[in-house]
């Protein structure tokens, strides 16, 4: 009698962790169909008109899903960037194959070249599309949701960039002036094969973005960057490369 009453217990006991799990799987399903989803409404009407009953239709969730994941609308919008900006890092690190004892030439193509892929890596995907534009609207017309976007995500870039100039330049990347002219520049040249995209292709023709193309547009900006680099490095005045010592710049 006992062993009759006993035995539904133990099999509810086992199926529950199993049920839990299934659970489990299913909000995280539900999560990333949720994030997904906002990217694209978001892109399409903008953070504030974008609203919570489209998002979850296009997820196929239930219109409390938000709430439920996330704690509204607003907390969706800055997770959705947070998850993005982390996927692109574990994707495109700006570090592959160096250290921080690499040669700094060596470093800063890493670096490029991890950033390009970044930027440019997923421009086709519908979904990529709509990531890049939400950040690139953050740089022009931030929401609440920069704070932590520059925080985490943008400053670290930064930071990292600035080590391997002061690598490349030396006493030169001292000057605040020269320092920020350069990164400035390196971020402004990757960044415009992105948002210049439509002018790019109306100019210069349209070019698929090919694993090659990437390459290319890697070690482009890398060399170009070195150039400017090691005109920069040079004191103020000093001739510039090809042009004779006892002849002064003209003036623009």
């Amino acid at each position: 009698m006992s062993d009759n009453v006993c035995a539904p217990d133990r099999r509810i006991r086992q199926d529950r962790p199993y049920q839990q799990g299934q659970q489990g799987q299913q909000d995280q399903g539900t999560r990333e169909r949720l994030l997904a989803a906002a990217a694209e409404v978001f892109a399409e009407h903008g953070q504030q008109s974008a609203t919570v009953r489209e998002i979850c239709r296009r997820a196929g969730a239930n219109v409390a899903a938000v709430n439920y994941h996330f704690g509204g609308k607003d907390k969706l919008y800055a997770a959705m960037l947070d998850h993005y900006m982390r996927t692109c890092q574990a994707a495109y690190p700006l570090d592959e194959g160096v250290t921080p004892a690499s040669p700094p030439e060596e470093r800063l193509r890493a670096f490029v070249r991890g950033l390009v892929l970044r930027m440019l890596g997923d421009a086709e995907d519908p979904v990529g599309q709509a990531h890049g534009k939400l950040v690139s609207l953050e740089f022009i017309d931030p929401t609440p949701a920069f704070d932590a976007l520059l925080r985490e995500h943008i400053a670290p870039v930064n930071d990292l960039l600035v080590d391997i100039l002061h690598g490349l330049m030396g006493p030169a990347a001292s000057d605040p002036h020269v320092l920020r002219t350069c990164l400035l520049a390196i971020f402004g040249h990757i960044s415009f094969h992105y948002n210049g995209r439509a002018a790019i292709a109306h100019l210069y023709g349209r070019e698929n973005l090919t694993p090659e193309v990437l390459e290319r547009i890697a070690d482009g900006v890398t060399r170009f960057t070195l150039g400017g680099i090691a005109a920069m490095s040079r004191p103020p005045g000093a001739p510039l490369a090809g042009q004779p010592a006892d002849k002064k710049p003209r003036p623009a």
